[in-house]
């Protein structure tokens, strides 16, 4: 079954040369700021092991979201890499993760197949299957067409969370032991603040995300607050370095300053 991208057009263009396009751009950009800041898109000595970064329209997020994927260019593109897209449910509510019913997701850019290792998921209590919780939602579908860009093979595990247990989750995660797995946690942050009051509120809960307390973090922060949650847990247990790599909103990046969303690219290395 094929889940077809239900927001080409909308949040990105449904053109595959346009939209491979603009993200290269973005990219591209965001290489180039990060080196006159003098900071590395990538550490040395350690590899990205997941990604926060934001799921709105690119227009708004496309130039954050760019600094993120930007951490990913480095990696070895000959790897079978599989690919965890943790994101928050913006349509229906639930109990637990939702794996899709589709084992391929579409893209203008492609066919991205859904791993055999998301079956292994299900023998957990806290994950099913639902084709409801994944047909409408855009916070895994914006993510796509970004990795289809900086990696050369893959495969995704694409959960749409509802209340679950992160820290249950996240042992389940690592407890498939695959060998080359990255996690992208999809969240924006602050909704609809001024702008002054939405940097300070999301500078906050960058703070507590860099410091991993996530017992301070809630609806209110980030629309994706249980995926942040499910990254920092995989990040404590594992050992994994964060970093913020970049962080706007979208008053910076559409203009209108009256009342924003919040989007931050945070990084995760292990050494």
């Amino acid at each position: 079954m094929i889940r077809n991208a239900v927001v080409a057009g909308q949040f990105y263009p449904a053109e595959a040369c346009e939209l491979r396009s603009d993200i290269e751009g973005y990219i591209k950009d965001a290489r180039f700021a990060l080196r006159s800041r003098n900071v590395p898109a990538d550490t040395a000595g350690a590899l990205c092991r997941g990604l926060i970064v934001p799921h709105a329209g690119y227009v708004y997020s496309g130039p954050v979201a760019g600094g993120g994927y930007a951490c990913l260019a480095s990696l070895d593109k000959s790897a079978r890499t599989t690919v965890v897209v943790l994101a928050p449910s913006h349509h229906v509510w639930f109990k637990g993760a939702a794996l899709p019913e589709a084992d391929v997701f579409r893209t203008p850019l492609g066919d991205i197949k859904v791993s055999d290792a998301a079956k292994l998921l299900t023998r957990s209590p806290s994950v099913f299957t639902s084709g409801q919780a994944h047909v409408l939602e855009h916070a895994v579908e914006v993510q796509l067409p970004f990795l289809q860009v900086v990696l050369k093979d893959f495969s995704i595990i694409p959960l749409v969370l509802g209340e679950v247990d992160a820290a249950i989750l996240a042992q389940e995660l690592l407890a498939l032991n695959l060998p080359t797995m990255i996690v992208i946690a999809s969240s924006d942050l602050s909704h609809y603040d001024p702008y002054e009051v939405a940097v300070e509120h999301d500078h906050a809960t960058i703070e507590h995300i860099l410091k991993g307390e996530d017992t301070k973090l809630g609806g209110n922060d980030a629309c994706g607050f249980m995926p942040i949650k499910t990254i920092l847990a995989m990040a404590r247990i594992s050992g994994w370095k964060s970093r913020l790599v970049d962080y706007r909103n979208s008053g910076d990046t559409a203009g209108d300053k009256s009342a924003v969303v919040g989007y931050a690219s945070v990084g995760f290395w292990e050494d």
